[in-house]
């Protein structure tokens, strides 16, 4: 019986030397990652370096919070005078042309200003017009395309 004790107390003795190395590559690990971590500190508290780092981040998301609502803004302040509502129509201008080549597209901003352009297709040419449309009227006679290009932009408000 004393002699299974002895193998046993040697048995658990190497175990816990086993361990003991174990714990030891662990812990120069974790002391090394530490060192890392630290190092450039300069004998600052850790702490407050934190608190610094995070009243560094605050002010940066402020200052991009400040500069996007700025700029949404002034975004907000051009929309009227952007051209935003469209419309168009594919037709044949001739009996001889075939595939809708013709087009006319109204384009319009809030204020119902804008132009519409007339693409002509011929076998021969092609040809473009514009026409200025103030307030939801046009400069000039319209065609029955142009207007039914004016009518759908004027329809997506």
């Amino acid at each position: 019986m004393e002699d299974s004790l002895i193998f046993i107390s040697i048995g658990l003795s190497a175990l816990c030397i086993i361990l003991i190395i174990i714990d030891h590559f662990r812990l120069a690990s974790l002391s090394k990652k530490y060192k890392l971590l630290i190092k450039g500190l300069g004998g600052k508290n850790v702490e407050d370096l934190m608190i610094s780092y995070s009243d560094e981040i605050y002010k940066v998301k402020n200052d991009i919070e400040d500069n996007l609502k700025n700029r949404i803004s002034d975004l907000e302040k051009q929309m009227p005078i952007c051209l935003r509502h469209f419309g168009l129509v594919s037709y044949n201008a001739f009996e001889n042309v075939s595939n809708n080549m013709s087009f006319s597209i109204a384009a319009l901003n809030d204020k119902n200003d804008g132009i519409v352009l007339t693409g002509i297709y011929t076998r021969e040419n092609s040809y473009v017009y514009s026409k200025e449309i103030v307030k939801g009227q046009p400069n000039k006679e319209l065609s029955r395309e142009e207007k039914e290009a004016l009518n759908k932009a004027l329809a997506t408000k």
